[in-house]
């Protein structure tokens, strides 16, 4: 499929890594989409949602107050679903920080990397302790929304009889995603999806 991408369009998928990167996620979501989408605001699409006041600013904003959002509601359900076990999650939770101190069952923060004692050679290869290869960063998965959003990219493209999938189609698969987080994120951000769906194919038609 990737191999249809055009090179934006491209940029952009590995653009929404670097942004699930970046935020410290571990999947790769619709979210991170559309923030690497708004990284090409003279694309089409991307331009679409700069007319519609979406800035990556604003966006960034709405990501992480739905981001927080879902993770708050994953816990409540969790709660629930202890509580009808007969665990009382926050009894727990009291108890652990009273033992080990506050933010005892937090998720552990990644360590940061130990600083390199390798130096650069004249021809800019590495030398020096430890000869193994060098740790290349772990590649982030899509999300089930991500997934949904690519395909819907490629039949917005196929629709519309185009050659390459290009960021007009990542942006209108986008919009047709209907998954929880894009339509939080999209309801944030003051945009209705159908709507600026519909807006993105007439501007497409206005300069064709």
């Amino acid at each position: 499929m990737f191999e249809r991408f055009s090179a934006a369009a491209r940029e952009v998928v590995t653009g929404a890594q670097q942004e699930a990167r970046a935020l410290g996620h571990e999947r790769i979501g619709t979210e991170h989409l559309v923030l690497a989408a708004l990284r090409h605001p003279r694309q089409p699409g991307a331009t679409t949602l700069r007319g519609l006041g979406v800035t990556a600013e604003a966006c960034r904003t709405a990501v992480a107050a739905v981001v927080t959002g879902r993770d708050a509601a994953l816990d409540a359900e969790d709660a629930r679903a202890l509580r009808s076990l007969g665990v009382d999650l926050e009894a727990v939770r009291g108890r652990a920080e009273e033992a080990f101190g506050p933010g005892a069952l937090d998720s552990p923060q990644t360590p940061a990397p130990a600083p390199s004692t390798r130096r650069r050679t004249p021809f800019g290869r590495r030398r020096g302790r430890g000869s193994g290869p060098a740790t290349l960063p772990r590649h982030l998965p899509f999300t089930a929304g991500a997934k949904k959003a690519l395909e819907l990219s490629l039949r917005e493209c196929l629709a519309r009889k185009d050659r390459r999938i290009g960021v007009e189609h990542l942006v209108l698969g986008l919009l047709r995603c209907a998954d929880r987080t894009s339509l939080a994120l999209f309801e944030r951000l003051g945009v209705d999806p159908a709507a600026a769906h519909a807006r993105v194919l007439d501007e497409l038609r206005h300069t064709a």
